[in-house]
This record gives structure tokens, sequence and C-alpha cells, in this order.
């Protein structure tokens, strides 16, 4: 019996042993990989960190190319005006044109310029179309009335589309009947004759009612200084009549006749 506790206590004091022997010789082992874990965990944060700053540029080239993309769509869609039918190439050719371009009196890029531009660009796409003058808020009885140049494009064989050349858009008829009414011409050769005959019928009629004041001007003084004769000349015979009544009252009184 005491030989087999001896025997226990010899091989608890053994294990006890090996454990406190085992357990210096793993704090041994842990202290030597502890640095190299911390040394591994600094690399794993720096990869991180550098992955995020690499996946932050990525998503920033991706923003920069969609941007590009976008770009290149919108300037595509700004130089390509032939549309599926000559109505939307009719609508893209306005409304590019007037994103290009500004209507200002004050440089005297006036509508007729504007229309003869779309005019021009309409032909180079195939459409036929005509320079159309006239009044779109009231309408104009006479040539000479017309104040306001625009474009119609003819979108099928005698069908036309009106072009609002100064607002970049399309006027339908059902919207303002005008742009449908007035006179044409069927290029800009005809149209400038026009403004040359336009330009000197102005000169002319401001002449014209030159002449007219000054001879309205001329025959009121006219009639001024006959009147003023004319006032002068009833005096006169009022007098001369005042004169014969006397004379004749004195010589009926001279026969005694009241």
């Amino acid at each position: 019996m005491k030989s087999k506790t001896v025997l226990i206590l010899i091989i608890v004091v053994t294990l006890s042993s090996c454990l406190l022997v085992g357990r210096k010789v793993l704090q041994r082992n842990y202290d030597r990989a502890n640095p190299q874990l911390r040394a591994l965990q600094t690399q794993v944060a720096e990869l991180q960190k550098e992955y995020d700053t690499v996946n932050a540029q990525l998503r920033a080239s991706q923003a920069q190319v969609a941007e590009l993309q976008r770009q290149i769509k919108e300037l595509k869609k700004q130089y390509e005006v032939v549309g599926g039918t000559p109505v939307e190439t009719a609508i893209n050719i306005i409304e590019r044109y007037h994103q290009t371009h500004i209507y200002s009196k004050y440089d005297f890029f006036v509508c007729s310029d504007m229309a003869l531009d779309v005019w021009n660009l309409l032909k180079a796409q195939g459409i036929n179309a005509l320079i159309q003058i006239g009044n779109v808020e009231t309408g104009a009885k006479d040539i000479t009335e017309a104040d306001h140049v625009w474009v119609l494009a003819e979108t099928s064989p005698g069908d036309y589309l009106a072009l609002e050349t100064t607002g970049g858009y399309a006027v339908w008829g059902n919207a303002n009947p005008l742009y449908y009414r007035g006179w044409s011409f069927d290029n800009p050769r005809e149209y400038k004759r026009f403004e040359e005959l336009r330009r000197e019928w102005v000169i002319r009629y401001d002449i014209f009612l030159q002449l007219i004041n000054t001879q309205l001007a001329i025959m009121r003084d006219i009639i001024t200084e006959k009147e003023d004769g004319f006032n002068q000349l009833n005096e006169l015979i009022d007098n001369q009549q005042g004169e014969l009544e006397n004379i004749v009252s004195e010589m009926r009184g001279l026969t005694g006749e009241p």
C-alpha cells in the first residue's frame, strides 16, 4: 500500500514538473511569437489601409469613367441630329442650333440670320424648307406689316412644320396657326432680295411721311394766311357797308324821310 502511494506521489510530482516545464516552454514560445504576431498585425493593418486607398482610387476612376461616358453621350447627341423621321430631325436641328447660338438684337444677329442658318442645316440633311415671314402675334394683312422670320420644314410632301429659330422650338398648327400664314421664299437669295427691297421701302416710306408732314405744315400756313386775309376782307366789307348805310341814312334825312 505504501509503495503504491509513493508511486502515485512520484507520478503526480513528475506530471507537475512536466506541466511546469511545458508551461515555461509555451510561455517562451509565446514571448518569441508575440512580436512576430504584432508585426503581422501591423502589416495586415497597413495592407488594409493600402487596399482602402486603392479601392477609393478605383471608385474615383470608375466615377470619372462614368462621367466621361456621359459627356461623350451628350456630345454624340449634340452632333447626331438625324432622327428616325424628318420631324425628329427637324426638331433636333432647331434644338441643337438654339443650344449653340444666342439671339440678340444688340449685336444685330437678328431672326432673319438665324432663319437662314436653320434653312441651310435642314437642306444639308435633305429636308426641303421655306423661309417664312409674317406676324405671329396679330397677323399681317400686307407684306409690309411682316415683322418676323422663321422656317417651314417640309416633313412630308406638302406638309410643313414651323420652326421658331430664335426660340429653338417647333410650333404646331394648333398651337399658333399664324406661323403657317404669311409669305414664303424658296431660298436665301430670294429672301435677301426681299430684304433689300424692304430696306429701300422703309427709307422711302420715311421720306414719304416727311413730305406729307411738310405738305400739311404748308397747307396749315396757307390756311392761316388766307384766314387772316379773309378776316381783314370781312372787316373792310363791314366797314364799307356801314359807311354806305350812313350815307343812305343821311340822304334820306335830307328829303325828310325818316
